[in-house]
Parts: structure tokens; C-alpha cells; sequence
């Protein structure tokens, strides 16, 4: 089983990083190397590319990357500060405080992925299991808006890729 594993815990823990920074901002282009290596692909795009298509997607806001928007289209009627407060309580369950001056939302991709790597680095299996029963719900479909609004294709590889690999760790743990 991958808990037992210090390596594959590692690979795990590096994977979900990696994705939390494709998110995070405009990739620069040591990241996008990183990106082409785990998915051994070739990115064809240009930088500028990649980085209008990222402010076209993220920045402009056609492709919402907050877990909220994505469950109150799953489950329509639940207000937005019950999903925040519910990721907020696994923060506070695993010891995590997060800065008030941080400018994400405790429900933002990036946030929930390096949340994720922390799990693992930590060995809170419980907790990876709960948190990764919770992604499964909702990345898929963050993965499939993303990967039909994308313009480039490393925005599309990127999408096709998470998806694979969540769906792949739902697979493998749940």
C-alpha cells in the first residue's frame, strides 16, 4: 500500500505541489519544465502562450478555481460559507493555521493541493483519506472546465493530467 512507502510518499507529495503551483500564478518556465517532465510531454506553446492563457483562465476568472463554485454545482442550495468552514476545520484538525494575510482562500486549488503534499509529509493518512474522498468530488470537474476553456495545450496537459492523477489516487486509497 502507497502509505507505507517513503519514496512513493515523496513522489505523491511533490505531485500534489507541483499542480498547487501550476495554480498559484503565471508558471515560469522553470515550472513549466518540471510540468513537461512528470507528464513527459513537449510543450509546444509559447511562454507568452502560457501566460496569457493563464490570466485568461485564472486572472479573468473563466475558469473558477475555488472548491466552493464547483460544490454548489454539485449539491445546489448549501451556501458557500459551509464549504469554507468544512476545509477550514481540516486545516485546524491537522495543526495548520492559515495566515489571515495570505491572499488565497482556504478553499483555492493551490491551497488544497499543498494542503494535500502537507498530509502526506506529515503521515496523517486519516486525514489524507478524508481529504482526498473530498477532492474526488469535486477536481474532476474543475479539471474538465479547465481542460474545455483552456486555449493552450499545456493548460489542457495540465488539466488531463490532475484529473489522471486524482482520479488515480482516489483509485488507489479509497
Amino acid at each position: 500500500m502507497i502509505f507505507f512507502d517513503p519514496l512513493e510518499q515523496e513522489e505523491r507529495a511533490q505531485t500534489y505541489r507541483l499542480f498547487a503551483y501550476l495554480f498559484l500564478d503565471i508558471p515560469d518556465t522553470d515550472l513549466i519544465q518540471e510540468f513537461e517532465n512528470y507528464s513527459e510531454t513537449e510543450i509546444k506553446d509559447t511562454y507568452e502562450e502560457i501566460c496569457d492563457d493563464f490570466i485568461f483562465l485564472f486572472t479573468e476568472g473563466n475558469v473558477p478555481n475555488y472548491e466552493a463554485f464547483y460544490r454548489q454545482e454539485l449539491y445546489s442550495g448549501i451556501p458557500i460559507n459551509f464549504y469554507l468552514d468544512d476545509i477550514q476545520h481540516f486545516y485546524w484538525t491537522a495543526g495548520v493555521a492559515v495566515d489571515e494575510e495570505f491572499d488565497l482562500p482556504p478553499d483555492h486549488i493551490s491551497m488544497e493541493l499543498i494542503f494535500m503534499s502537507y498530509l502526506i509529509q506529515q503521515r496523517l493518512i486519516e486525514l489524507q483519506i478524508e481529504f482526498l474522498k473530498r477532492l474526488c468530488e469535486w477536481l474532476p470537474l474543475f479539471c474538465d472546465t479547465l481542460y474545455e476553456k483552456a486555449k493552450t495545450d499545456f493548460y489542457k496537459e495540465v488539466a488531463y493530467s490532475l484529473k489522471e492523477f486524482v482520479l488515480s489516487e482516489c483509485e488507489d486509497i479509497l
